[in-house]
Parts: structure tokens; C-alpha cells; sequence
């Protein structure tokens, strides 16, 4: 269709122009919207990778607590049955009998290896390296009672 007027030239060049201009203008607003969008996508990915890394932490750190948490049970469990045990030997009719000095020299070296392998033990230098008869955790046979070690 053909305008047969010079106004409806006019008329169909403003219609295409105001047209253009929509388009235009729409395109421009879709391209200010997506860069608007752009900076919050990324930080909302950042965001993302922040609660993932906080989920996998707090995994870890329930983890580590399960495994602290049955260390003590067995650190607790190790030190009733060591402490029973020891009770059980000291209640032996034998118990107070001194050592044979070279069952104590074994005892004392083999105390030594255990300080010296776990420094972290509350080792008492003053027990291991007692004299011979002394006061130390371990007596030693006492030279001059000729008496039969096993026997009290």
C-alpha cells in the first residue's frame, strides 16, 4: 500500500522511525538489564563456592571430632584397664619381692626405649635410673640377703 499523500509519507516515515526507535530503546534496556545482571550472577556463583567450601569444612570438622572423641574413649579405656591391671599385680603374694639386678638392668633399659620412643610420656628420669636398692619404681635385689628373689 502506497500513501497517496504527502502526509501519509509522513506519517508512514514517522511510524517507521518511532518504530526503529522502540526497538532501539528495547535493545538498549535488554542489554543494560543483562549487565546489571552480570555482576550479581558472579557474586551469587561466588557465593556458591563459599557455602560449598563452608559444607565441606564443617564435615571435616565433625569428622575430626568423631575421631577425637574415640581417641579419649580409648585413651580413658587403655588407662582403667592399665590401672586394673596393675592393682591385680600389685595384690600378688610376690609383689614386694626386690629384682634379680640383671632383670632390673633389662627393666630399666627397656624403660628407657619406651621414654625415648614416646617423649611425649610423663617419664620419670628419677625412677628409671635409680641406683641399685633405691627408691626408684623398680627395687633392685639388695647383694648381701641371698635370698631367692622369687620367694618372700
Amino acid at each position: 500500500m502506497i500513501p497517496a499523500s504527502p502526509n501519509g509519507w509522513r506519517l508512514a516515515l514517522g511510524l517507521a522511525a518511532a518504530l526503529v526507535l522502540a526497538l532501539a530503546a528495547g535493545r538498549l534496556w535488554e542489554a543494560g538489564r543483562r549487565a546489571g545482571a552480570a555482576p550479581l550472577l558472579a557474586e551469587a556463583a561466588a557465593l556458591r563456592a563459599a557455602a560449598t567450601r563452608s559444607a565441606l569444612e564443617a564435615e571435616g570438622a565433625r569428622g575430626q571430632l568423631a575421631r577425637a572423641e574415640a581417641a579419649a574413649r580409648a585413651a580413658l579405656r587403655l588407662e582403667t584397664e592399665t590401672r586394673a591391671r596393675i592393682g591385680a599385680l600389685n595384690r600378688l603374694e610376690d609383689a614386694d619381692a626386690p629384682l634379680d639386678p640383671d632383670r632390673l638392668l633389662e627393666l630399666r633399659r627397656a624403660d628407657r626405649g619406651l621414654c625415648d620412643a614416646a617423649p611425649g610420656l610423663a617419664c620419670r628420669p628419677a625412677a628409671a635410673d635409680a641406683p641399685a636398692g633405691g627408691d626408684g619404681a623398680v627395687r633392685g635385689l639388695r647383694p648381701a640377703a641371698g635370698r631367692d628373689p622369687g620367694r618372700s
